[in-house]
């Protein structure tokens, strides 16, 4: 049975999600990784305080905040976290101290990262808790080992400026342990903390006594080696992968096994600067995550991140692709949380490239076409094809998303209205998604306009809700039948009570205002009988479905079909 309200049958006085969402600690953000640029909840000031902006609008800046030895910043949790983006995101978890303008605080940080055309990671979206303050002693160790990113790249530079004039070379070698998010999960954090010695440890009892170990960002080791010719490079790398896997590693929670992953660079054959050679190394420590588990990877010129030119334009090619029909739609299931019936699907746009029948990838081409002002273009063929598939399967009910930019542009509802006008029995089984976001510039205006969508017969759904965004009373002024709830919420049930509640705290506000729900991000048996219990009304996600091509044949509009 649904778990009991929190609100009485008559209790106006609901608590506004942005005014809980502070109460807790706790704020969505999303990171566009290639550009760095930074965007958090409405809340960020509630919950992180007088932070700098120029720090908070920049991941990397923001990355500074961390406490050397501490733990993985964000960065450093979305590169190492092992996993791939299947076309529903990747998820990292991690927890720093950082300083938050003389605050020391513990801060758990957890979501999923989104790939671009390279497969590596392109966009971040998560959720960002304060824990508690840092107590004076757990931070106050002898960390002469330790170090931050821009320190490493420093002792790079000066060990640079002493061994090349003699003619003396020098390789970089990034480690890191394979899986440790699965050894935080299944040992805790003081565990892992003891794995990370011992690694050290084991490490050092190699190494030769002219080498350096660092140890940087919380779980990544790096060892300069200088004078070790390139054909001994893969030998020495060797030599560190044995010794951490030579044995278990004993804790105070039981035994763990752990492996390093190895990536490097080397100097003067790749590059002559310090941070040219770390970001190569940790390139190359990426690519080692992908291949067997004892080989180390070593940068080579073209594993260095290039400026830039020659890079596809992307928003050139997917013109190209929607003059040509090269657009198609994915489908993912969302599910009744009791019986997990499929009730609807969610129409996903695809790009299809010319060259090769792949696809571009999503999460860097959206922000890219919104960024040109084609994204409107890219919407209204997205409905196009659902109308059609919607009139070839009179049993399919099918949701749409619209950018933000494009429920801004008239133009792009004088073309809903065209293509639904006549057509309201495949109208009524159309949902019109729009984010959170797309509400709070000009509510009454969005009012107007979520009113003339209705009017058609389609159905409304607020996307990606709870960052704090919409007020109650706007909530209660829209005309909308479902909330879709944040991800960043819903995937940390296992571990948060404060977003157990947080999470149901919005149920019970759909509740009130007599609106369906639908849980995003669900991966786990856990998740999703918590959230049934609990009484959301549907579940997506790679639990119950991941997003599908539809095949081309199915579909009148005359998209080209792959090969």
């Amino acid at each position: 049975m649904p778990a009991p309200s929190i609100f009485g049958p008559r209790d106006e006085r609901i608590v506004d999600p942005r005014s809980l969402l502070s109460s807790i600690g706790e704020v969505v953000y999303t990171w566009d990784i290639a550009s760095d640029a930074l965007n958090w909840g409405p809340n960020v000031a509630e919950v992180l305080g007088s932070v700098a902006p120029a720090v908070l609008v920049r991941g990397l800046a923001f990355a500074g905040l961390v406490e050397p030895g501490s733990g993985r910043s964000r960065y450093d949790a979305i590169h190492s976290s092992g996993g791939h983006d299947l076309g529903d995101g990747a998820v990292y978890r991690t927890r720093y101290a950082a300083d938050l303008a003389g605050r020391r605080m513990w801060i758990e940080d957890a979501g999923r990262w989104f790939a671009g055309a390279d497969g590596r990671p392109a966009r971040a979206h998560g959720v960002l808790r304060l824990e508690r303050a840092v107590r004076p002693e757990e931070l106050g160790a002898d960390h002469h080992d330790l170090c931050d990113r821009a320190s490493l790249v420093e002792h790079v530079e000066a060990t640079l400026a002493e061994h090349l004039p003699a003619e003396r070379g020098l390789v970089v070698l990034i480690g890191a342990i394979d899986e440790l998010a699965r050894l935080n999960d299944d040992f805790g954090h003081e565990a892992t903390d003891e794995i990370i010695q011992d690694v050290q440890e084991r490490l050092r009892s190699v190494m030769r006594r002219r080498d350096h170990l660092m140890r940087y960002s919380g779980n990544r080791f790096a060892i300069l080696l200088t004078g070790c010719p390139a054909a001994q490079v893969e030998a020495a790398a060797q030599r560190f992968i044995k010794a951490v896997a030579r044995s278990a590693i004993e804790t105070s929670r039981g035994i763990a096994l752990a492996r390093l992953r190895v990536g490097a660079a080397i100097a003067p054959d790749l590059s002559r600067d310090g941070g040219v050679l770390v970001t190569a190394a940790e390139n190359a420590l990426a690519g080692a995550r992908a291949g067997a588990i004892d080989v180390a990877v070593i940068a080579r010129r073209s594993v260095a991140r290039e400026t830039g030119a020659g890079a596809p334009a992307q928003d050139i090619e997917a013109v190209a692709a929607l003059n040509e029909r090269r657009v198609r739609l994915a489908l993912q299931p969302v599910v009744s949380a009791g019986s997990r019936a499929p009730v609807f699907s969610e129409a996903l746009l695809r790009v299809e490239r010319a060259q090769d029948n792949g696809f571009l990838a999503t999460a860097e081409l959206v922000p890219l076409l919104e960024r040109r002002g084609l994204i409107r273009l890219f919407d209204h063929r997205v409905l196009e094809l659902a109308m059609t598939l919607l009139a070839e399967e009179p049993q399919m009910t099918l949701s749409v998303n619209v950018s933000p930019r494009s429920l801004a542009d008239p133009e792009w509802l004088d073309a809903f209205l065209a293509c639904t006008c006549g057509q309201r029995a495949e109208t009524a089984r159309l949902i019109v998604e729009v984010t959170e976001t797309a509400t709070i510039e000009d509510p009454a205006r969005m009012v107007k306009l979520l009113t003339r969508i209705k009017d058609q017969g389609a159905r409304i759904a607020i996307d990606d809700f709870g960052a704090g965004h919409t007020s109650l009373r706007h909530l209660r002024a829209f005309p909308i039948d479902i909330l879709k709830l944040d991800g960043a919420f819903t995937q940390n049930l296992r571990r948060s009570t404060d977003d157990r509640f947080f999470v149901r705290t919005l149920l019970e506000l759909a509740r009130h205002l007599d609106v369906e729900t639908v849980a995003e991000w669900v991966d786990d048996e856990l998740q999703a009988s918590m959230l049934r219990d609990w009484g959301v009304t549907y579940l997506q996600g790679h639990l119950v479905g991941k997003a599908e091509l539809w095949a081309p044949d199915r579909a009148a509009a005359p998209v080209r079909e792959a090969v």
